[in-house]
């Protein structure tokens, strides 16, 4: 990740404006003195926009952070990869801004130089998975979508050859989505977008019956930690739900375990139709799948059709999913004291279906942030909330608000709570 390397380091008087950014407040963690973390706000257009209007301007702002390393007698400031949502350039440009700022310092390293054209690109191909909350209004065609498209190929086949159709890619390697990105730029394409998030969350948000194909080829096994695979019982079942009527879901695998569990997973469904193959060529050869051809590997294909039985089921299901999802994240009227007096971190709370970590906080004068991680166990989400007590700020997620998964809200509501119920009512 981008970052510079000194024997110390020396904030200018905050806030600070450079350029396209803003360096708001340094956050101090409680617990550790050494670490704190820089709120920078990158502006888009020609102004900076005022933080009053809460989320919509959260999506321009990410976290920087900096280390006193007491062990190794330097200091470092590095992007915080939680609050992550801009391309890697903005990211190296904020870190430059600051950079320069040590002007009297002798630096030890950095790794800013020479941004790529993909590390600057501002993509509207892009989104993020809030895009796709109403996204029956905003898209009537039907969709395609790929789970892990790799360095893309596949992916780009599908948007190519389908132009009527919109196509969704998703992944969770950066530069794999920064190098497909500047494809989707190259080849003119309108009908590709790409998201970067675990697959069960989006599908999970998704409306039912509106793709007409979910492609997972060469996912990663984890054979030794299974319950790491997105080819689980419930990435089938949000699969089944979003696939239209007759519509496919097509895994593709050099790995014969993940092969034969996925199948006895779907062999538990009832209405669905299977068609197994082995060692069948694609139109398309990633590079993964060409260095397995070279092994003289076995490649392995579980194609899923869900049955128009199965279809009916789902829409039924997805009105009581959507009612779910389509809660908001409200901030009740949280207690300052909540925060200043407890000091028993990391706090955890472990529900059935949920659960909520707050790791840390980290505090700059009248603004408080929270480290999170929170939602389902399989799907955890890792937020920052800005706490404030100044109306110079708000109080919402940094990069956005978090994915309303039915377990996201539940932690949601927990967090609340605990923040602004009174310490003597928990009694």
């Amino acid at each position: 990740m981008p970052h510079f390397l000194a024997p110390s380091i020396t904030l200018p008087s905050l806030p600070f404006i450079s350029g396209e950014y803003e360096f708001a407040y340094e956050a101090k963690c409680r617990v550790d003195s050494h670490q704190s973390l820089i709120l920078v706000r990158f502006k888009k257009d020609d102004t900076l926009q005022n933080d009053s209007s809460g989320d919509e301007f959260s999506h321009n702002e990410f976290f920087l952070r900096k280390v006193e390393r007491l062990n190794k007698n330097d200091s470092i400031v590095k992007c915080e990869k939680s609050s992550k949502s801009q391309p890697t350039g903005i990211i190296k440009n904020a870190l430059k801004a600051l950079m320069d700022q040590q002007s009297n310092q002798h630096l030890i390293t950095h790794n800013l130089n020479n941004n790529s054209p993909r590390q600057n690109l501002q993509s509207p191909f892009f989104k993020s998975v809030q895009h796709f909350l109403d996204f029956s209004q905003k898209y009537p065609q039907k969709c395609l979508i790929e789970v892990g498209f790799g360095s893309g190929r596949h992916l780009l086949h599908l948007a190519q050859s389908n132009p009527h159709l919109m196509c969704i890619g998703i992944e969770i390697h950066s530069p794999s989505i920064e190098q497909i990105l500047r494809q989707i730029e190259l080849l003119g394409l309108t009908n590709l977008y790409i998201i970067h998030t675990d697959a069960r969350i989006l599908l999970e948000i998704l409306p039912p019956c509106i793709a007409l194909g979910i492609y997972v080829h060469f996912p990663v096994p984890w054979n030794k930690k299974p319950h790491r695979r997105v080819f689980c019982k419930a990435f089938l079942e949000e699969s089944l739900r979003v696939l239209d009527d007759n519509a496919l879901l097509h895994l593709r695998s050099d790995d014969e375990i993940y092969f034969r569990d996925a199948l006895d997973l779907a062999l538990s469904h009832k209405h669905i139709n299977l068609q197994v193959q082995k060692n069948h060529k694609n139109a398309i050869v990633s590079k993964y799948e060409a260095r397995w051809e070279r092994q003289n590997k076995d490649i392995f294909d579980l194609k899923i059709f869900k049955t128009t039985t199965q279809g009916q089921d789902s829409c039924i299901k997805s009105a009581k999913n959507t009612q779910n999802t389509e809660k908001t994240f409200i901030f009740d009227k949280i207690l300052r004291k909540n925060l200043d007096n407890y000091t028993n971190f990391p706090y955890k709370k472990i529900a059935k279906d949920w659960f909520l970590h707050i790791d840390n906080v980290y505090y700059a004068k009248d603004v408080y942030v929270l480290a999170l991680c929170f939602g389902d166990f399989n799907q955890p989400q890792n937020k920052f909330l800005q706490i404030s007590f100044d109306t110079s700020y708000s109080t919402h997620y940094v990069g956005g608000n978090p994915i309303p998964t039915k377990a996201a809200y539940k932690a949601h509501r927990h967090l609340m709570e605990f923040l602004s119920v009174d310490s003597k009512d928990k009694e």
